[in-house]
């Protein structure tokens, strides 16, 4: 068995919205035209982490001061075909000064939200949820911890 992994990015601004990125609108890949989290999938041999790095420039060309591990889930989705995935999901937090030199290299453009303006959009479904996730996290921690 062969699992295709991936890497994303959680990334906030200092007003604690969140950096999606509107995916180009063509057949060939997954939620095409939907907002999605920045990453992709792992080339040979790569480590999340390099990936993601790795991405972010490719996509951006950012590269952020520290980004940290955040989620890991694998998943199969049988009635569409999607077989033994996996994806690494990291955070990392923008300043105003490195939002302003972003440079868009994929996608149609990018733009931020907060979860509420999110439930309004055509969102990647499992990017929405890690980003609530992720939200939980930090405002309200112990529904997240069992006793």
């Amino acid at each position: 068995m062969i699992i295709k992994r991936a890497a994303k990015a959680i990334i906030t601004d200092d007003q604690g919205r969140y950096l999606f990125q509107l995916r180009d609108d063509i057949s060939t890949i997954t939620f095409p035209g939907y907002w999605g989290l920045f990453g992709g999938a792992l080339e040979s041999m790569e480590t999340p982490i390099l990936a993601i790095k790795r991405e972010l420039y490719e996509e951006l060309s950012y590269c952020p001061d520290s980004i940290e591990h955040f989620f890991l889930c694998t998943y199969s989705l049988d009635m569409v075909n999607i077989i033994d995935r996996e994806m690494t999901v990291f955070t990392c937090s923008i300043k105003k000064a490195e939002i302003d030199k972003l440079e868009l290299k994929e996608g149609r453009c990018f733009s931020f939200f907060t979860t509420q303006e999110l439930k309004n959009r055509k969102v990647v479904p499992l990017d929405l949820s890690v980003v609530l996730m992720h939200q939980l996290s930090n405002s309200m921690p112990h529904l997240l911890t069992s006793n």
